[in-house]
């Protein structure tokens, strides 16, 4: 929308780049599907009926709007592809204002009704945009940084083979935001003391890696960040994301290599939208705890009132409860 010539004059609001602009390049690259469309479009590979999930063509349609984006670093993909393919300048409900104060109330109520007849136009022409636009949710940025974490975690330890019960050892190394991560060291040998504490951590992993693989998924469809359910059964590759970091972190040193020690231009390359500025420390995500305490609370609220079924986890949280009173009485 651009300004009016007029005595009641309209101001967009700033165009700029989002964390969540970001982060959902950063999802596409773990996203299953996504990589799927990239092999069949990009590489011109054969991607057989059984590997396509059921509404592949959503996910085909978006690959041909973003493009390839595992061979250039998400700066370079925004400056070519993404600043064009978001709905920026009607980010927002809100415009600015200037009223030439020097006109008479007759005119000004002219140029008013002008202008509103403009914004209308404006309104009808933006939902019939194709642009994408994020989704308004409760999904901050700090669970997605952590999330992402995970996934790039375990693709780092032997291109994902690990077993479930073992999965505490990726929320400690990323210091995911859980009070239980303070009451166990990696190297520490499995007692019952610390049992309990390791299998409550590697179930708000595992869940937390779900939902990863969803808003994934979302992503490869346009939709982000969601954890609407999908049709999907794609499964993270694991092998390919190991490869993928690899390629990514060799990029980003020759990028740090060329531009010396420009501050300014470092931080543009370790974090172009200044997301990780906003996400205060990687411990504060509490939100993945108790979302995941939320989604066991609905479980049980739902659920008949079935013993085995309702006690499973409160039981664990009693024996975690138990064993660190104990611990901390000794």
């Amino acid at each position: 929308m651009s300004k009016i010539e007029t005595s009641v004059k309209a101001y967009p609001p700033n165009e700029k780049l989002l964390g969540e602009h970001q982060y959902f390049f950063e999802y596409l690259l773990i996203s299953p599907s996504y990589w799927l469309a990239h092999k069949k479009i990009g590489l011109k590979q054969k991607v057989s009926k059984a590997e396509e999930p059921q509404d592949f063509n959503a996910v085909l349609s978006l690959y041909k709007k973003v493009g390839d984006i595992y061979s250039c670093g998400f700066g370079e993909w925004w400056d070519s592809v993404g600043t064009n393919l978001f709905d920026l300048s009607l980010k927002t409900n809100q415009i600015w204002m200037s009223i030439d104060v020097s006109k008479s109330r007759q005119q000004l109520m002219q140029d008013f009704s002008k202008l509103l007849d403009r914004l209308e136009l404006d309104r009808k022409n933006h939902h019939a945009s194709k642009k994408l636009k994020l989704e308004v949710n409760k999904i901050r940025l700090t669970s997605l940084d952590q999330r992402l974490k995970l996934v790039h975690e375990k693709a780092m330890f032997s291109g994902g083979q690990f077993k479930k019960e073992s999965l505490w050892v990726l929320g400690k190394s990323v210091r995911l935001g859980s009070k239980w991560t303070k009451h166990i060291r990696l190297d520490s040998k499995k007692s019952s003391t610390n049992a309990p504490v390791r299998t409550y951590l590697s179930i708000l992993v595992s869940k937390n890696l779900k939902d990863a693989l969803t808003i994934a998924e979302n992503a490869a469809r346009g939709r982000f960040p969601s954890l609407s359910p999908l049709p999907s059964t794609c499964k993270f590759d694991y092998q390919m994301i190991q490869q993928q970091q690899f390629l990514k972190n060799s990029q980003t040193w020759k990028e740090l290599l060329e531009v010396g020690k420009n501050e300014k231009k470092i931080n543009a390359i370790l974090d172009p939208s200044n997301s990780r500025k906003k996400i205060k420390r990687a411990d504060t995500g509490d939100d993945l705890e108790s979302d995941h305490q939320k989604s066991i609370e609905v479980k049980l609220k739902t659920k008949k009132p079935s013993r085995r079924s309702m006690t499973e986890y409160e039981s664990l949280l009693e024996a975690e409860d138990r064993q660190l009173k104990v611990k901390l009485g000794s």
